[in-house]
């Protein structure tokens, strides 16, 4: 999907739920193709494109029923047989695909942060294209930028409350697993957004004075928070935090922004 800078058109976060089937069928590639030792290219066997779609989809029940068991009691209070009744599989398939708890919990947090930043990825390479011959983009440009950002963000948490349960639970872990995988999936795309704000410094579209990892660190938190603290936001807010919110945290977030990053006219 093709968009531009000043497009009204979104980016859509990855529901869990494609991502999950995707990871499944990868998974199941591997495995296929390991246990039959045919390469990339080769022809394998004629049944082995239903097998590969059936065992696809049991992964993906798995990974759906492991979030929703994940998301109400944490890593120490799930259990595999709870997740394999919810799956519709025998529990030895959860240990054929993932090998214990801790595999297909970590598959599961990956899924999770994968849907968080493919949309960013998109959109970083949406700001690397040519400003037409210009040496800046124009603040309407700009605007959209910080639009496309703060929408994706938004969603993702408004759309994946039960990943952003199971990150609560994580936090508590002694070992915090979801530390490592969350460094090797989001730390890529934070410095990347990192460079192209400081790119924006040098070609005097923003300030010289942001400090680009706190400006980050400012949207991501101010979209995130009413999501992550819900009890609490529920509790001081009287409407309800469904679109109009949504809608409504998304324009003061962009305007926050823009006011912290334009230079001063």
């Amino acid at each position: 999907m093709k968009i531009g800078l000043t497009s009204t058109r979104r980016l859509d976060p990855e529901p869990l739920s494609s991502v999950f089937a995707r990871a499944a069928r990868a998974g199941e590639r591997r495995v296929a193709a390991k246990r039959s030792g045919v390469r990339p290219g080769q022809t394998a066997e004629r049944g082995a494109p239903k097998r590969e779609r059936n065992a696809a989809e049991t992964r993906r029940r798995i990974l759906e029923a492991a979030t929703a068991e994940l998301a109400a009691k944490g890593y120490d209070g799930a259990r595999l047989g709870t997740i394999a009744r919810a799956a519709g599989v025998q529990q030895a398939l959860i240990h054929h695909y993932f090998g214990d708890k801790e595999g297909l919990h970590a598959e599961v947090v990956r899924a999770g942060f994968a849907a968080m930043t493919e949309g960013v990825w998109t959109l970083l390479s949406r700001m690397d294209a040519p400003t037409k011959g210009r040496k800046r983009r124009t603040v309407k440009e700009l605007e959209a930028v910080a639009e496309g950002f703060v929408d994706l963000i938004l969603r993702f948490f408004a759309e994946n409350r039960a990943f952003i349960a199971i990150l609560h639970h994580d936090a508590v872990r002694s070992d915090q697993p979801a530390a490592t995988i969350f460094s090797d999936t989001v730390g890529p795309v934070f410095e990347a957004i990192i460079e192209r704000i400081d790119e924006m410094k040098r070609r005097g579209e923003i300030r010289k004075d942001v400090d680009a990892r706190h400006l980050v660190l400012s949207c991501v938190a101010m979209a995130a928070f009413p999501f992550q603290e819900e009890a609490f936001v529920g509790a001081i807010w009287k409407e309800p935090i469904g679109g109009a919110f949504v809608a409504a945290r998304k324009a003061h977030i962009v305007e926050t922004i823009l006011a912290m990053v334009l230079p001063k006219r």
